[in-house]
Order: structure tokens, then sequence, then C-alpha cells
């Protein structure tokens, strides 16, 4: 189950980049431009689960890869002990010099109370951050999952707002 699950989840990253490249979408900010490429936010809700702290390299041109950790020591009222490690890859659409609309997938591995599932999902997202110069992050997103676990269900309402500063 682990396999299958690890598997679809490398597949589902693999053919979202495969996308990108092939949308051929001229961006304001090119390769050489980009300074500002590392960015490191907290992000409450989202992609991360109750919340997450995450790091984000801009990768090429407008792409992103990120990383990011949360962990819950519930009393089991809500949440029991939770780990999550949220990882996705985005592609930055921009608007003007540092607003961005953000399509994405995401990708993030659960381990709670012992029993380990996967959220599998796009990101959709308004962010503003500026690629050049580095400073202020902040990001609005719409991120329901497929979750994958003992059974599997889809969560369509789920989404998450960050904070945090982008730098060289």
């Amino acid at each position: 189950m682990m396999k299958k699950i690890l598997l679809t989840s490398v597949i589902f990253l693999y053919l979202t980049q495969i996308g990108y490249s092939q949308l051929g979408v001229d961006s304001l900010e090119t390769k050489d431009k980009v300074q500002a490429k590392n960015a490191i936010f907290f992000e409450i809700a989202g992609s991360g689960g109750l919340y997450s702290i995450n790091y984000e390299r801009v990768i090429a041109e407008n792409r992103t890869l990120r990383g990011g950790i949360s962990y819950v020591n519930g009393d089991g009222f809500i949440f029991g002990h939770m780990l999550t490690i949220p990882v996705s890859t985005s592609y930055l659409f921009p608007t003007d010099k540092d607003s961005h609309i953000e399509l994405g997938v995401g990708n993030t591995f659960i381990l709670n109370e012992g029993e380990f599932s996967n959220a599998i999902g796009p990101i959709f997202g308004l962010r503003e951050q500026d690629l050049l110069t580095g400073g202020a992050y902040a990001r609005i997103t719409f991120t329901p999952v497929l979750l994958i676990g003992r059974e599997v269900e889809m969560v369509p309402v789920w989404a998450g707002i960050s904070f945090g500063k982008s730098f060289k």
C-alpha cells in the first residue's frame, strides 16, 4: 500500500511538471532576473493541515518547489499526535511586478497516531511576492485534496493562508 501511494505521488508530481512545460507562458521575470529565489513562510491550514512551517525555492523561471513540516501534539479531541510533511510544486503566472496567480500540485505525507496517509491535490492561489528584490511574502490558496489512507476520501473544501519573507 505504501509503495502504491509513493509511486502515485511521484508520478503525479512528474506529470504536473510535464504539463507546465507545455504551457509556453512568457513570464515577467526571466531566470537571470529572479534573485529572491528563497522564501520561508508560515501557513495556516492549507497543504500542511492545521499549520506548517515551509521553505520554498524558485527553481526555474517561475516554477517553485516547496517543503514543510508540522507537528501537532493534541489531546485527541480534534487531533492526536500528527506529523505532516507537505511538498509541492507550483507555477507562478505574474500579473504585475509582485503579484502572481499560482497553479500547482501538492502532496502531504501524514503520520497520525501511527497510521500513514497521503493527501494529494491541486493548489490554486493568489500570491504577493517580489521575485526580484525579495521582502514580504503573502498568499491565499484553495487546496482540495484526495486523502489516501485506509480509505480514500475527498476533501473538496480546504484552503490556507501564508505569511513570510522571500530573500536572495
